[in-house]
């Protein structure tokens, strides 16, 4: 599974059985943070989700940070059961909007968060081979 982190969204995406192929699943509205965790955690129970990678922006130390104090948390909330691993997350904003405006595109919503971190995982699983 992977988490695109924003201050106003969380994208999530998840793999095929196969870990080939990541899919734009779930975006959350953030609330507070209690709330944020508790849907994600929900989210992991309901698909058996064995391993968790988070987007981080290159070049952008206070959002780093940010990211870093959420995983955190969300870590202990798992009580430090899941692995959870870091990729550069660059351009993934990017080019998550090319595809979403793309005539081929049938996301008929206005956020891009959850194609992101799609992208995200496939990097990952592109480069490590394995994910969740």
């Amino acid at each position: 599974m992977a988490l695109d982190i924003g201050t106003k969204r969380i994208g999530i995406a998840t793999c095929d059985a196969t870990r080939l192929i990541a899919t734009p699943r779930l975006i959350i509205h953030r609330e507070n943070l209690a709330d944020d965790l508790m849907q994600i955690k929900e989210f992991l129970e309901e698909n058996q989700i064995v391993s968790i990678v988070i987007g981080l922006p290159a070049g952008y130390e206070d959002t780093q940070i940010h990211i870093k104090n959420f995983a955190k948390n969300l870590d202990e909330l798992l009580l430090k059961k899941i692995p959870i691993f870091f990729l550069d997350e660059s351009l993934t904003s990017f080019e998550a909007k090319q595809i979403h405006t793309s005539p081929l595109s049938r996301k008929k919503n206005k956020f891009i968060d959850d194609i992101a971190a799609s992208l995200i995982l496939q990097r990952f699983l592109n480069s490590h081979g394995t994910s969740s």
